[in-house]
Formats: C-alpha cells, sequence, structure tokens
C-alpha cells in the first residue's frame, strides 16, 4: 500500500514538473523569448522608415524566422533564420527560388509602425 502511493506521488511529481507554462521567463513571443530575435526587433525598431517586420514561417516541417521590409522606395533582402538565430541552408543564392517554394503557415510576428 505505502509503495503504491509513493509509486503514484512520484509519477504525479514527475508529470508536474514537465509543464513548460512554469517557466516565467517564456511569454509565447518568439521576438522577446528568442534574444537574438530580440535584439534584431530592437534594432529595427529604432529606424521605422522601411517598415522593418519579422515573420515566422515552416521550412522542411521547421520553424525559421524572416526578417525584412516593406517600405514602398527601400530595396532590402529578406533573411531567414532558424530557431537558434542561424542563417537557414538554402535561402540565399541559386537555392532561393527552391527555398521560398517550400515556405508554409507564414505569420506575421511583428511589424514596426510610426
Amino acid at each position: 500500500m505505502k509503495l503504491k502511493l509513493l509509486l503514484t506521488a512520484m509519477t504525479m511529481l514527475t508529470l508536474l514538473s514537465c509543464n513548460k507554462s512554469n517557466d516565467p521567463k517564456k511569454t509565447g513571443d518568439p521576438t522577446e523569448d528568442l534574444a537574438w530575435l530580440k535584439k534584431i526587433k530592437e534594432e529595427r525598431a529604432a529606424n521605422c522608415g522601411c517598415i522593418p517586420s519579422i515573420w515566422q514561417a515552416k521550412y522542411e516541417g521547421s520553424t525559421v524566422y524572416e526578417v525584412g521590409c516593406a517600405g514602398p522606395a527601400c530595396l532590402c533582402a529578406h533573411s531567414y533564420y532558424n530557431e537558434d538565430g542561424k542563417n537557414t541552408p538554402g535561402s540565399e543564392g541559386a537555392n532561393r527560388t527552391v527555398f521560398l517554394s517550400k515556405i508554409s503557415d507564414r505569420k506575421l510576428l511583428w511589424s514596426c509602425s510610426k
């Protein structure tokens, strides 16, 4: 009986300790939770002239982040990063068209407003 009670208590403690929502630093917003993405956002927010934006999307099952701009008189290249802040392989150069054709579930996370 005591063993059964002990096993039940240990199982409950294990399940409760795995709850990701207990992390007070996580907001659910990648532009706040990922330090490298937050830094980009803060840098871009300092100059809203070209309407910088940050998008989240899926590429071959992984989350990627697109950083670009949308100003009518601006010419800027969009960059794609993985969750670690590293450039996504294939997102630049000759393979860019193939890469872009595999992007799905694109959603706007942040855009600078004047």
